[in-house]
């Protein structure tokens, strides 16, 4: 069997609790860790056949003036924030800073793991507005909390590393992807001034339960970079909002119509699967050929709500 190696870098200031989560993940149990006085590398195994080698990096000052040199070699983050000591939290954001914006830790997964839950001071809320994370669109990002009394929980933040990869090396190639981009197209094309994150996502969230569309926010991220990258939309900044550009609107208006049968024909495929209906063979191979900009017009014949093109 194939086996996967993911390097990983681990970092935090001291005493967040590096260690201690590496440690208690590998035994099972609730272990304290021996503090990294420079650099440890650690192998972790899940699935028999995804190795993850974790090179954790002390948080002390005559440390972490050199942990930037190990973000060419690996292919993930995790920052390990203390959630117990709020006084931490001002030298938190020069750290968080200075990985975050290095140019070689860009596209790279970054999980947040706001660590000791269980004795935090704050809610994670409160670390995500003050490291303004929420609408970084370079990479793909998360926040996790957690703490080392259940080591469950880093192997959740694994096995979300691990998905990222993935679907960087298959970007959006489902149906729903292309479904999730008209959304998005869409809802900002009908708000001039732009939506903040938070309002795109609550939307989008609103719309899955009609089955129309799946609800994943790390996928929704990803289809965000995309379009940005693209010129379709892009994030203004001192807002912090959302918003459709002129090419954006050119998209939503270029496509040709879907006509007659071809139209009603995938209108039943669709209406089909939304209600969960196996499609057979040459149904999902006719459901594959419409491209992005015909199902856009599709859609645009079929909603009720009112646009602004």
């Amino acid at each position: 069997m194939l086996t996967t190696t993911i390097r990983v870098l681990l970092y935090g200031l001291e005493k967040s609790g590096k260690s201690t989560i590496i440690t208690s993940f590998q035994k099972g149990i609730f272990t304290s860790g021996t503090p990294s006085t420079a650099q440890t590398i650690s192998e972790i195994t899940i699935n028999n056949n995804l190795t993850f080698n974790i090179t954790e990096v002390g948080g002390r000052k005559e440390v972490k003036t050199f942990v930037l040199k190990f973000l060419d070699h690996v292919d993930a983050i995790i920052f390990v924030i203390d959630g117990s000591d709020e006084r931490s939290f001002v030298d938190v954001e020069p750290e968080f800073k200075k990985i975050l914006n290095h140019p070689q830790s860009f596209g790279k997964p970054l999980a947040v793991l706001f660590h000791k839950k269980d004795i935090a001071q704050v809610h994670p809320s409160t670390i995500i507005e003050k490291l303004d994370i929420l609408n970084r669109i370079d990479r793909p990002h998360r926040v996790f909390s957690s703490t080392a009394k259940e080591p469950q929980y880093f192997g959740q933040v694994l096995s979300w590393i691990h998905q990222r990869l993935i679907e960087d090396d298959h970007p959006l190639p489902d149906r729903f992807s292309r479904f999730l981009t008209i959304y998005i197209l869409d809802m900002l094309n009908d708000h001039e001034k732009g939506l903040p994150l938070l309002s795109i996502l609550g939307q989008l969230e609103i719309i899955s339960r009609t089955g129309q569309v799946e609800y994943n926010r790390d996928k929704i991220m990803g289809i965000l970079r995309k379009l940005m990258s693209v010129g379709e939309i892009e994030y203004v900044k001192p807002f912090q909002v959302w918003q459709i550009t002129r090419k954006g609107r050119e998209k939503l208006q270029s496509s040709e119509l879907i006509k007659g049968d071809l139209q009603e024909e995938l209108r039943t495929l669709l209406d089909k699967e939304s209600v969960k209906i196996s499609l057979n063979k040459d149904e999902k191979e006719l459901l594959d050929d419409f491209e992005l900009d015909e199902l856009a017009e599709l859609y645009k014949k079929t909603t009720t709500r009112k646009r602004k093109i």
